[in-house]
């Protein structure tokens, strides 16, 4: 992709000093500009457990504290109860 951007005079002096300091030429100062502030804005995003946090799921809901680990057996035990052994 071509980029075509107009640069105020203190833009210019900075993208000047940033070739003069590492030699670049402007499609790597480019490309490393963006990374650069791609990066940030991920960094910035919410993680997954902030925005569950953030909605009030985390800690919303009771049950046995071995659930994670014995979810099966007590999926199983509450389809017995409903359904019977079948």
């Amino acid at each position: 992709m071509r980029v075509n951007a107009r640069l105020d005079s203190d833009r210019t002096n900075k993208f000047q000093y940033i070739r003069q300091r590492t030699n670049q030429g402007t499609s790597e100062i480019m490309k490393a500009a963006i990374d650069l502030y791609y990066e940030k804005l991920r960094q910035e995003s919410p993680k997954p457990l902030q925005l569950l946090q953030q909605a009030g799921l985390i800690g919303c809901a009771e049950g046995d504290p071995d659930l994670s680990v014995n979810y099966k057996q007590y999926l199983t035990d509450s389809l017995n109860e409903k359904y019977g052994h079948r």
